[in-house]
């Protein structure tokens, strides 16, 4: 009996509780946000600054001639082509050092590299 006693006002508690939780679960219609569809999908933007990949050049050399002002060299930087002489600049970046009848040497102002481009055969 004793036992009854102690149990039936726990029982009584935990259905008391069980009653409220249901009742605090409430059903809440979905409302229709055409503006928060729209952002949901769209990532972030992060405070990192992007990466930037480098594009590697395409330089080939065609030949040189003798000029009333020197050698001047045929180059072709990324399919355009250029006659440059000695100390001039290609396409920004690449400062011409020396020109050979078999090979025309540059520097990568920009990785501060000289790079040696071989007479294009053909």
């Amino acid at each position: 009996m004793r036992v009854r006693v102690l149990i039936l006002p726990l029982l009584l508690n935990v259905l008391v509780l069980r009653v409220d939780f249901l009742k605090q679960k409430k059903y809440y219609k979905p409302v229709r946000n055409l503006f928060y569809m729209a952002y949901e999908n769209v990532p972030r933007a992060t405070k990192t600054q992007p990466t930037v990949q480098e594009t590697t050049d395409k330089i080939e050399y065609y030949g040189n001639t003798k000029g009333a002002q020197g050698i001047v060299a045929v180059l072709s930087l990324n399919g355009e082509v250029y006659t440059v002489r000695e100390g001039d600049t290609l396409g920004r970046r690449y400062r011409v050092l020396k020109i050979f009848s078999d090979r025309v040497i540059l520097l990568d102002e920009k990785k501060k590299q000289k790079i040696t481009v071989k007479l294009k055969e053909g």
